[in-house]
């Protein structure tokens, strides 16, 4: 029994993961959707109810089996019920803070930024609506989400904001999304403005710290936007504010990239994010802005085209080859080189690579494996001199479950079994990187237990920062939910069996 309903609750995910892509197309694609849910929904409900007897696991409070990677963790929920989950948009900034952001799916709420002191373990609200900040209070749309990384340059940290409220009105009026600066010094927010009206950023940011300028990537989400344009990667200056179209890199599609990689040199290199959408022109193409040539440059078919497991069992299959992409970016130290995984959502390969510009890119020396980790996702992040991600126990449910989505399962139905473990590998020369630390189940002070990280960051203290969503001991700690998608622009909200929290583990002191 337990087999064949692991064997379902993977297959009812997938259902939704299908559903979740078409959340973007025309109103008659919506209704559709929402046909097609409920029925979904019937059906699972059913065969889910039949199997009530093995709904076990650790309830919050409970005694948790095995190792535990405890963690101080504070509820988001508490403050606002509408912050509903987090990715991206967390980092470790100069003066030695955390500083993350809350984003909501809300009809009348945006994100919100925080801050985090380590030292003295207090945890601030910096601003607990960017809407407010980017002065669009009353124009009917919310900036509900900051989902892009949160990046520094003399003493100012850079976001950008991005569309939430997804039902076909919302993205209608959506204003477009902004690309904010925040004085650490003076608490003083810098609005550069919408960078191109109506378009969302989706959702890298980067700096180059020579030349003054932020990249940002703009994407359409409105069906008419799509169907005559699409991507564009654009610049910002510091200094001036001046915003600058660099080019197009998709053609009637939409898409996004979640990371940049800015090199010693200024060039910034990414990816199109093959997630949710694929596209006949890019199977797994390299694409660099180069400020010297004032162009993009596309390196086609040039990631690495045989994927692993992180036993060392090739990955096959048209559909992994053609999803070749970064879901995880991070440069080194000296900006020479970057760190990349692909994992589950960009090819299946389970390794950590490293990416040198500097080496011939088409016969693929640039590419180096360096590790064999498993399937990664946002949830990495290097601190000092060790990386750090997160994980389902088994890795072959991380290979096939997205925790964005069975986070919203019923825990009284389905079992309190979500397994997130923190694990860690040091990067140190001379250490040997296919050692794994296992720091354990997250799992905070009260009992309480991860079902979703997707926002992670670390420092070389060996703190280790998050945010997702947990169990929750009392309606208090719940999100308030809206049913964007079963009904679309009705504003009817629901309690989820969910709570977004902030969380922090001390490795360091293992």
């Amino acid at each position: 029994m337990g087999k064949n309903f692991s064997i379902l609750r993977r297959i009812l995910i997938h259902i939704k993961l299908n559903l979740f892509c078409e959340i973007h197309q025309s109103r008659a694609v919506m209704k559709r959707t929402y046909f097609r849910s409920m029925i979904t929904l019937l059906v699972s409900t059913a065969l889910l109810f039949s199997v009530l007897n093995i709904a076990k696991g650790q309830k919050p409070g409970e005694k948790h089996e095995g190792k535990i990677c405890r963690v101080t963790s504070y509820s988001m929920n508490k403050i606002c019920k509408e912050w509903d989950g987090q990715w991206q948009g967390i980092g470790v900034a100069s003066d030695g803070n955390c500083y993350f952001a809350t984003s909501t799916h809300s009809g009348g709420h945006g994100a919100g930024l925080h801050k985090y002191d380590p030292v003295k373990k207090e945890h601030q609200v910096i601003a607990e609506d960017m809407t407010i900040v980017c002065g669009e209070e009353f124009s009917g749309s919310q900036q509900g989400k900051i989902h892009s990384p949160i990046v520094e340059l003399d003493g100012w940290l850079y976001f950008t904001t991005h569309l939430s409220n997804y039902w076909p009105e919302g993205i209608k009026v959506y204003p477009g999304a902004h690309v904010l600066g925040y004085e650490m010094a003076t608490g003083e927010f810098r609005d550069f403005g919408i960078v191109k009206p109506r378009y969302s950023i989706y959702s890298a940011i980067q700096v180059d710290p020579e030349r003054k300028v932020l990249y940002v990537m703009v994407s359409p989400f409105h069906p008419p936007l799509i169907e005559k344009d699409g991507v564009h990667l654009y610049s910002v200056d510091i200094s001036t504010g001046e915003l600058k179209d660099l080019g197009q890199l998709t053609f009637g599609e939409t898409g996004g990239t979640p990371w940049f990689y800015v090199d010693n040199k200024g060039n910034c290199w990414f990816t199109l994010w093959k997630r949710e959408w694929q596209y006949d022109y890019d199977r797994g193409n390299l694409y660099c802005y180069s400020p010297d040539a004032g162009r993009i440059i596309t390196y086609e078919d040039a990631l690495p085209k045989e994927a692993k497991l992180i036993d060392g069992t090739p990955v096959t299959g048209k559909h992994m080859y053609n999803t070749r992409c970064w879901n995880y970016t991070e440069a080194l130290p000296g900006r020479e080189r970057c760190l990349f995984a692909m994992g589950a959502w960009g090819g299946g390969d389970e390794r950590l690579w490293i990416f040198d510009p500097s080496k011939d890119i088409a016969s693929g020396e640039a590419f180096e494996p360096i590790a064999s980790i498993g399937s990664t996702f946002h949830e990495t992040a290097r601190g000092g001199d060790r990386l750090y991600f997160v994980q389902y126990e088994d890795l072959e449910v991380q290979r096939t479950i997205s925790p964005e989505l069975a986070r919203d399962e019923d825990p009284d139905i389905v079992g309190y079994n979500s397994n997130l473990h923190l694990r860690s590998i040091s990067l140190k020369e001379g250490d040997d990187p296919n050692v794994i630390t296992d720091h354990g189940k997250i799992v905070d002070q009260d009992g309480r237990a991860a079902r979703m990280i997707n926002a992670l960051a670390a420092d070389d203290q060996g703190r280790v920062y998050m945010t997702g969503d947990w169990y929750i001991k009392s309606d208090r700690e719940a999100s308030m939910y809206l049913q964007l998608f079963t009904h679309p622009g009705e504003r009817l909200y629901y309690l989820m069996k969910r709570g977004m929290f902030f969380a922090v583990a001390e490795t360091g002191e293992e």
